[in-house]
């Protein structure tokens, strides 16, 4: 039973894996020319019903919305919700998708890295260690060939996005009593309502109803479903072990981007995902335990 157990756990946490990585080829082959900030509400509007159909949850924001919890789970849906996906949306669309999954490899280190100074959890040497090589890995990736100024901003978006969610790791790891499903609905239904009205009127913002309705369907698989098979494994595996295995999502999505989009395999491209595989097979290896995204 044990070991069946681990094999669905880590079952869940490579198809939560392959689910989150491959949004990034699929944003960047279908969506290049949607405005970031409507795509971004469409994405956080499928994330959130995404979860509402596959789940039976109770329609209850009150756990939400206590005094312990009122904080972090606006800081949660206010800026891994609502502006990371603009961000992310942003960086893709600026740059190749290869690149911009490698680059996702810094929510990881950033979350520890706001753990360590604002939440004051323990790190050790190997931490530092990690985020030297993935910070590295990250300013090869940006880099490479040459990409220019509009590369290196891209760059700086999607490491942007890395940031907002690594806020919202530990904004949720500071919730108390509320279920993942709950969350995850409102959270992105709540986000969906904030860039909504930012995004009317853009250019870019009319994309008929087939652009919607794939744009609702990549939110509902790559975010919302993802998040509730990340959470299924780690109550199978643990936080830890379901990390190891998620990690492999933004080479998942740096894989897919080669194989669908036609991008070449540079050398550049190669060293910086080894570099930022070493960094986060280091992280890995620290008994410090990351706060998970419910």
């Amino acid at each position: 039973m044990p070991q069946t157990r681990h094999r669905q756990g880590a079952l869940l946490a490579l198809l939560a894996a392959l689910l989150f990585g491959a949004g990034t080829p699929l944003i960047k082959l279908f969506f290049g020319a949607v405005d970031p900030i409507w795509l971004g509400a469409l994405i956080s509007l499928g994330s959130g019903l995404g979860v509402a159909a596959v789940m039976r949850v109770r329609w209850r924001i009150g756990p939400l919305v206590t005094r312990e919890n009122r904080l972090p789970f606006a800081g949660s849906t206010l800026i891994g919700g609502a502006m990371a996906p603009v961000l992310l949306v942003w960086g893709i669309s600026h740059a190749p998708g290869s690149a911009a999954a490698l680059l996702l490899n810094l929510e990881a280190p950033f979350t520890t890295l706001i753990a360590w100074l604002f939440f004051r959890e323990k790190v050790g040497v190997r931490f530092l260690v990690g985020l030297a090589l993935v910070t590295l890995g990250s300013i090869v990736v940006s880099l490479h060939e040459g990409g220019g100024q509009g590369r290196v901003l891209a760059g700086f978006a999607v490491a942007g996005a890395c940031l907002c969610w690594a806020i919202d790791n530990n904004c949720t790891a500071q919730l108390k009593g509320v279920e993942p499903a709950q969350f995850a609905i409102f959270k992105g239904l709540f986000a969906a309502l904030l860039l909504f009205p930012l995004g009317v009127g853009r250019v870019g913002s009319s994309i008929g109803w087939s652009l919607t309705g794939a744009a609702l369907l990549v939110g509902a698989c790559s975010n919302g479903i993802a998040l509730l098979v990340f959470v299924m494994s780690i109550q199978r595996l643990g936080a830890g072990r379901t990390a190891a295995y998620f990690a492999t999502a933004p080479f998942v999505g740096a894989a897919a981007s080669v194989a669908v989009l036609g991008e070449p395999v540079t050398p550049h491209l190669l060293a910086a995902a080894a570099l930022m595989a070493l960094g986060v097979g280091i992280l890995l290896s620290e008994r410090h335990v990351l706060p998970e995204r419910v």
